[in-house]
């Protein structure tokens, strides 16, 4: 048998084990170039609704073991992401009236909030706290105590107000399906609300169905003009 008559299997290169075909081929060229901004600017890409070590890792095309090296655990990972939008959130300046001023600081955290999904849960939840944060409340109460509150009044007006702020996005969610938006958390509530209105008194089923169906800011406007109007009784007088 001549050299150009050898069969064609034979040419063909041996076939490789299964355990190594399942092996995926290793990229060729630099690897990806990684610091901390990177991974944080990797952060806000995944969303605070999805983000973890895996998570970053995998948008990066890196190791997870890589990640350890920047951010000795998970919350210090999402807190440099918290400090990150907080830093680049447009915050209000003073007029040097407290309601006004309030207010506007409250509807700032909101649009911060809506912005991205999934960071109120994680500002309630972190075990270590976003300087950025911290500081941007601290502004605002000190400010508070310059227009002539008290130490504990500003305190006190500036906590209801937050958390009022915070509690429009995390109540009225279900455990399985977690609302990330002020709009995501209204839908479930106008899902929810068909089952819940036969347990409903008569008399408030037109206005909490219009409430429900309603917008979510207006909605949010009229509890915070409440507040503000409460608040007036630990303002100082001139």
């Amino acid at each position: 048998m001549t050299r150009n008559s050898e069969p064609v299997e034979s040419r063909r290169p041996a076939e490789r084990p299964g355990a190594v075909r399942g092996l995926r081929t290793p990229r060729l060229g630099r690897p990806p170039q990684v610091d901390r901004e990177a991974i944080i600017k990797a952060a806000l890409t995944v969303g605070f609704g999805q983000l973890g070590m895996s998570s970053v890792a995998q948008e990066l095309g890196i190791k997870h073991s890589t990640l350890y090296r920047y951010f000795p655990t998970r919350d210090a990972l999402i807190t440099a992401a918290v400090d990150a939008v907080v830093t680049d959130a447009q915050w209000p300046e003073p007029s040097g009236q407290w309601r006004g001023d309030l207010g506007d600081h409250a509807w700032a955290t909101f649009r911060l909030l809506d912005r991205y999904a999934g960071l109120a849960g994680h500002i309630v939840s972190l075990r270590i706290d976003s300087a950025a944060y911290g500081e941007v409340s601290h502004r605002m109460v000190t400010h508070l105590v310059d227009l002539g509150f008290t130490a504990e009044n500003a305190i006190l007006a500036y906590d209801l107000v937050h958390e009022q702020v915070l509690m429009f996005f995390l109540a009225g969610q279900r455990w399985d399906e977690p609302a990330q938006t002020a709009d995501q958390a209204a839908d479930l509530r106008r899902e929810m609300l068909p089952d819940a209105l036969p347990s409903v008194d008569p008399r408030l089923r037109e206005a909490l169905t219009g409430i429900v169906n309603g917008s979510p800011s207006d909605w949010f406007a009229r509890k915070l003009d409440v507040l503000l109007d409460g608040l007036a009784v630990l303002a100082p007088t001139r």
